[in-house]
């Protein structure tokens, strides 16, 4: 090897390494910022008035009175929430509500990126939910002509109040919807729709404080075409006989359009012929 052969090797070799000193930092900053940032992570037991409040409860959590995480209570007398900021908040105290009551004071502060934290928290002020005393939909079948309708009634009590009582129809293209407000705490909606099929819906009261309680079981319906009528009430020939039809005539959990469109569609005569 000859001295210029070794001049130029020692060359390239400070090129490379002068190279890799601009490049390797420039690549980790890169690399660095396109990390996300990790949120503070709380959870833990609800005390105070708030051992028991019911599913549904939003808890959120506060840094400068900005709002920077909430979720929704799951399970009774628990929580999980996330706090979402930046470094520049490291440090600062947050403050956490429940249904906007403040809990009682506690000593936490951000920390960017920290691991998550096992924290109780005591909430004192009304979080006891509303209470349903009663909750049905009658009749359960109705047909799918958008007239047909089943009437959802409900009593829900509470000694704050009511602030709101929802049917989520969604599942039928109707949204969340409330529902009426009659006498001795009653609430009623009819349900009606285009769309066949068995549901279920989710219903909902809430009172001021933003205490809810939730069914999703109660509410249950069946929405029929007319061509389903005779397989789902017929004989298994899907062809009505008399004594088929008066046991149709006489439940109270099939709709009077139903009842209709069956006499219609097979007994020109109608009632007669029971």
């Amino acid at each position: 090897m000859t001295i210029k052969d070794k001049h130029l090797r020692i060359l390239l070799c400070l090129v490379i390494l002068v190279l890799g000193m601009f490049l390797v930092p420039a690549a980790s900053a890169s690399s660095s910022s396109t990390i996300p940032s990790i949120p503070n992570a709380f959870e833990g037991n609800l005390k105070g008035d708030a051992a028991h409040a019911g599913p549904g409860l939003v808890i959120s959590a506060y840094i400068d009175s900005k709002l920077v995480g909430s979720n929704t209570i799951k399970e009774i007398g628990e929580y999980k929430i996330t706090v979402n900021s930046t470094e520049k908040d490291n440090g600062k105290a947050i403050t956490f509500k429940l249904g906007g009551i403040e809990s009682e004071p506690v000593s936490v502060v951000y920390k960017h990126g920290n691991v998550p934290v096992k924290l109780d928290l005591t909430f004192n002020g009304d979080f006891i939910p509303p209470e349903i005393q009663s909750l049905s939909a009658s009749p359960i079948y109705i047909l799918n002509d958008g007239k047909d309708f089943s009437t959802v009634t409900a009593k829900v009590v509470d000694d704050s109040g009511i602030k709101s009582v929802t049917l989520n129809l969604t599942s039928i293209e109707h949204g969340v919807v409330p529902l009426n407000l009659g006498t001795g705490d009653q609430y009623t909606c009819n349900i009606v729709s285009t769309i066949p099929g068995e549901f279920k819906f989710e219903f909902r009261a809430s009172n001021p404080s933003g205490n809810s309680v939730v069914d999703k079981d109660k509410i249950s319906i069946t929405i029929l075409k007319e061509n389903q009528l005779a397989t789902t009430f017929g004989g298994s020939d899907g062809v009505f006989s008399p004594e088929e039809i008066a046991a149709l005539v006489h439940n109270n959990n099939v709709s009077s359009g139903i009842k209709y469109a069956v006499l219609g569609a097979y007994f020109a005569d109608g009632w007669d012929r029971i």
